[in-house]
């Protein structure tokens, strides 16, 4: 509870701050948690929620800053706190935006810093949360642990009203360092659904695997740091939007972190050679239905095919408000997962393969503009081959409800 506070009054703290020299915005969560008696991930357990026990926990806290250096030049950064993980307060994102004014309708941009490549069809709220949902999907929840760009991304934009066209268009390319270990936690913990976002220096724990930690085979910890470099090689991903008329978009990702899967550090932590392409959607039939999908497919090399996995993952979800039932405040949302780990290699005592569904259903009310409860309830599902070490059989079954107040500023 000390961390609670501690963590909610230096991020305060920071907004107010930081109101004098741009715009920011804080956000404070609490829920309170409802959950199986299966031990958390984080705990180095077989479950697959964030969540630690039951009871009142800070899901969130945050504070996103956006002020102009100059003319064309921004700084952006996040800040966020949490009551559970290695490392309760810290940065997600942190970099600088240049922007140009030029005459051409075709607008450059570039980033340089630390950032979250916008392949999330879900995400798109302050501080890359979700407006719809407390728990991200499987594809989103991975990509907030493991996937954040610490390099320089350039973009080229075409706005359609400028040109009165509905259409709309983006392209993009970055290089990046940092991401070395990319593929960690799908082989060796499989996906899992929550919405804690890494910071950097953070650390994620997974279940002590025997095949994995013992000195006489793997002989690697049960924890990854998302953001190491390993190799001191350069990592890339590319991508292109394309918008229609405000009521649907489309995005495109193709993203290969190059490392060199036969390098290890002093930490034995391995570099794992991830490659995937992301596709997204998103559509706005009317105003106030949203629909959005995801589709992920990839695979991780580590060592001499010592982990060879391709995996895939793929939600569809949906969010209604309900102002034309006279409920202008409530929206209720749904979404439907899969995913999957496919164990292509031949070490026997290092099993990787899984399978799961998941289904979510969540109800916001916006009491003001700045206090809003939200309920969630979640199923997951599935198989996971690894689980044999430490119960008696591959199922798992979870069950998470949580009642959250979110307090903006």
């Amino acid at each position: 509870m000390r961390n609670f506070f501690a963590i909610t009054v230096c991020l305060l703290c920071t907004s107010l701050a930081l109101q004098v020299h741009g715009e920011t915005k804080a956000l404070v969560r609490t829920s309170f948690v409802a959950k199986d008696d299966s031990r958390s991930f984080q705990q180095m357990g077989t479950g697959h929620q964030r969540y630690e026990s039951n009871g009142i926990q800070l899901s969130h806290a945050l504070v996103t800053a956006d002020f102009m250096l100059a003319d064309s030049w921004s700084a952006v950064g996040v800040i966020n706190g949490y009551s559970d993980g290695e490392q309760k307060v810290g940065f997600s994102e942190l970099y600088l935006k240049y922007r140009p004014l030029v005459a051409s309708s075709i607008k450059p941009e570039v980033k340089i810093g630390a950032f979250f490549p916008a392949l999330s069809a879900e995400n798109t709220d302050a501080g890359w949360l979700s407006p719809h949902f407390l728990s991200n999907s499987a594809i989103n929840s991975w990509v907030g642990e493991e996937l954040r760009t610490g390099g320089i991304e350039v973009s080229l934009r075409q706005n359609g009203r400028q040109i009165r066209s509905h259409w709309s268009w983006k392209v993009l390319g970055s290089v990046f360092k940092g991401n070395d270990s990319t593929g960690t936690l799908l082989s060796w913990r499989g996906f899992a659904l929550h919405d804690r976002q890494s910071v950097y220096n953070d650390r994620v724990n997974f279940l002590p695997i025997p095949g994995v930690v013992d000195e006489d085979k793997l002989n690697a910890p049960a924890w990854t740091e998302p953001f190491r470099e390993i190799d001191n090689r350069f990592g890339y991903y590319v991508g292109a939007h394309l918008a229609y008329a405000r009521k649907a978009e489309l995005r495109y990702y193709y993203y290969d972190n190059n490392a060199d899967p036969n390098i290890v550090d002093p930490d034995r932590i391995y570099a794992w050679h991830t490659r995937f392409h992301s596709l997204t959607l998103r559509y706005l039939p009317r105003p106030e239905l949203t629909v959005f999908s995801q589709v992920l497919l990839g695979d991780t090399l580590m060592g001499e095919h010592i982990v060879d996995n391709d995996f895939s993952s793929a939600y569809i979800g949906a969010a209604y408000n309900l102002k034309q039932l006279g409920w202008e405040d409530l929206t209720l949302a749904m979404r439907g997962d899969w995913y999957q780990v496919v164990d292509n290699d031949d070490v026997m005592y290092d099993p990787n393969g899984s399978r799961g569904n998941a289904f979510t259903v969540s109800v916001r009310y916006d009491i003001t503009a700045y206090l809003s409860v939200s309920t969630e309830w979640q199923l997951n599902s599935g198989h996971q081959e690894n689980l044999r070490f430490f119960q008696s059989d591959e199922d798992y079954r979870e069950q998470l409800f949580q009642l959250a107040f979110t307090v903006t500023l």
